[in-house]
């Protein structure tokens, strides 16, 4: 982080630019488009920070003429320095693993919309509303997932960067250990990568579910075709040649109980290890509800070893409206949230299921209520259970707003 001094940054500039007339610049150009031109200058440029701060001071010199309007000069700048210092991010996070992002408006209207884009490409408009804070999760993060991700805020007709996070992404995963969550369920999938810069002749992906259960599920080694070996198949993107540098196992669906440590194992050492948290969302009853009748909507989480938040939001449109939420801190087998519904409260057919580690959306599980026309409870609407394990694939990434009237103390 980027600290700022006043003498060794402010007072050595103030000679320079006591003369120029910035207040002729502040009159004609408001300091929010100042403060986007200079951030689009930065953000096109392969400057460092530092570097690019001392070029803008160049160039604003060589740009004013003389006059007394130097302290709004000075004042001015550094407001627009101090924006892109706050608002700019950048991140290097392994290969395989899951990322989000978070973008905060402190004050919006409900006309104005939030969201976010990568390289000037809007992402799929799958939206939340949370305390005025947009998020994106990166799913399987690989070289295409690299590149600007920008949080725009439109009001008012007008476009606004609020939040530029920069991503790169390991070329290895060496010596790496990182924690993903999937929703259970037909359509999810996951996949564990290996990749190395070294060729190893023996390559195996290892299962762990509980200490000292540890089975192979795939192994290979040069000359010998990919074995399978485990109870879980592998999925159609798994490895099936050797190539001793990369090594993948495809796991397609996500079943529940799919949750624990993965390893791939080289001759001598374990070189990546991947924790597999599982989450699963139903209702009751699971064939479809009469209108008059009451629901119970339950989340699980297959395992607990640090800091977990369940919350349940009621959906409204764009918008999820928190119903109930609980946090585990203890290491626990799994953790539950059940909520009951009266017959009153099920008009909304669309309910998420939000996961939290500390104060970082992990993953969404959605579910609708389906209802029924009689007591027959054949179902007028076709699913209950929503999976989105479809999109769970590089580039292809949610945006998360929600907004809520109650209070969900996640320090973020």
């Amino acid at each position: 982080m980027i600290i700022f001094n006043a003498s060794t940054h402010i007072i050595p500039y103030y000679n320079i630019f006591q003369d120029h007339p910035f207040a002729v610049i502040c009159h004609n150009i408001c300091l929010y488009q100042m403060s986007d031109l200079i951030l689009n200058l930065f953000l096109k440029s392969s400057l460092s920070f530092p570097l690019f701060l001392h070029v803008q001071f160049i160039l604003l010199h060589s740009l004013l003429n003389k006059t007394e309007h130097s302290i709004m000069h000075i004042i001015s700048f550094f407001l627009v320095m101090l924006k892109i210092v706050f608002c700019y991010k950048s991140q290097k996070v392994q290969r395989g693993s899951d990322v989000s992002l978070r973008c905060d408006v402190p004050l919006m209207s409900k006309s104005s919309t939030l969201h976010w884009e990568k390289d000037g490409e809007q992402s799929p408009n799958s939206t939340l509303m949370y305390n005025n804070s947009a998020y994106i999760i990166l799913h399987t993060v690989d070289e295409r997932s690299e590149g600007n991700y920008y949080c725009r805020l439109m009001e008012n007709g007008r476009v606004q960067t609020v939040r530029i996070h920069t991503v790169n992404v390991t070329s290895y995963s060496q010596n790496k250990i990182h924690t993903i969550y999937r929703q259970s369920g037909n359509n999810s999938d996951v996949s564990l990568i290996f990749k190395s810069k070294k060729i190893y002749h023996r390559l195996r992906w290892t299962w762990e579910q509980s200490p000292k259960s540890q089975i192979d599920l795939i192994a290979v080694e040069k000359g010998i075709e990919v074995q399978i070996k485990g109870p879980i198949e592998p999925g159609r993107n798994s490895s099936t040649t050797y190539t001793g540098q990369f090594f993948i196992f495809h796991i397609s669906p996500v079943n529940f109980n799919y949750n624990g440590t993965y390893r791939c194992i080289t001759e001598t050492s374990t070189y990546t290890t991947t924790i597999l948290r599982t989450i699963r969302v139903s209702v009751e009853p699971p064939d479809g509800v009469l209108r008059n009748q009451s629901v119970v909507l339950t989340c699980e989480v297959s395992e607990v070893n640090d800091s977990v938040t369940l919350v349940w939001l009621r959906m409204e449109g764009n918008r999820g409206v928190l119903v109930k939420q609980q946090t585990m801190t203890e290491k626990n087998n799994m953790l539950r949230l059940t909520v009951n519904l009266a017959s009153n409260e099920t008009d909304p057919l669309h309910w998420q299921c939000a996961v939290f580690t500390e104060n970082t959306l992990r993953a969404l599980a959605p579910i609708t209520i389906s209802r029924t026309s009689s007591n027959t409870n054949a179902p007028t609407e076709s699913s209950t259970v929503t999976d989105q394990g479809h999109i769970f694939e590089p580039l292809l990434y949610n945006i998360f707003y929600f907004y809520t009237d109650r209070i969900l103390k996640i320090s973020m």
